[in-house]
């Protein structure tokens, strides 16, 4: 498994899980960060040194409990995240990433409506399309207490990659930016994984939340008119 990792990746990863910043502060460091370039640009025999001292970490991790550290604290987070993209990276940006990763395993955008239950039935939504964005709507709205419908042209869930299903479709950035941040998958069977995955992965999630009775499938909005 470890032969088909992006190493820039599993080193980062290595100092989530071990809670060592040597990882990153040692002479071996990416020389480039490209779109879908996953290896930056590191030679051989930088990998498979990689690969070896993170193998024995993980066994340690394994044989120790899998227990992790603390998370990263704001200033090991830039630096970290400095390290895979080969340039200085703006602080502003580092509380967005610790949101994004939810290390901490909260989901920080989970909607709490204070409103009353009243107030919040009297004003039912109506989401067009089951999509990825329809498919969240979804979910917020169902976490604030709010009756919504989701209106669904197709048969299914999962919008242009339930209707894209030509011979080899498939994403051509990596698979976890189809991911929702609350609601990653570590079960790609490809980085760059195919339709047939991306679509079964919004069908789960559209389970996993029980969002299926709120939408209304085949029915297709053609005009909208403000009462």
């Amino acid at each position: 498994m470890l032969a088909d990792v992006s190493i820039p990746t599993l080193v980062l990863s290595m100092v989530h899980m071990t809670g060592d910043a040597s990882w990153i502060r040692g002479p071996i460091r990416p020389l480039g960060l490209f779109l879908n370039e996953i290896q930056g640009y590191l030679p051989e025999e930088q990998k498979a040194e990689i690969r070896a001292r993170a193998l024995k970490a993980i066994i340690g991790f394994r044989d120790a409990g899998c227990v992790l550290p603390p998370p990263p604290d704001e200033a090991l987070l830039r630096e970290m995240m400095a390290w895979l993209v080969c340039e200085e990276v703006p602080a502003e940006y580092v509380p967005m990433m610790l949101e994004d990763m939810e290390l901490d395993g909260t989901d920080q955008r989970s909607v709490v409506s204070h409103s009353s239950a009243e107030a919040r039935a009297a004003l039912p939504v109506v989401v067009v399309g089951a999509g990825e964005s329809g498919v969240l709507a979804g979910i917020r709205l169902k976490q604030a207490g709010i009756p919504f419908t989701i209106v669904e042209k197709n048969a299914g869930v999962g919008g242009t990659w339930y209707e894209n299903s030509y011979p080899g479709c498939r994403v051509d950035v990596g698979n976890h930016f189809y991911c929702y941040s609350f609601e990653p998958s570590d079960h790609w069977t490809e980085y760059f994984a195919k339709q047939p995955e991306i679509r079964a992965y919004f069908e789960e999630v559209t389970n996993r939340h029980d969002l299926w009775s709120s939408i209304r499938f085949s029915t297709e909005v053609v005009r909208a008119v403000w009462d």
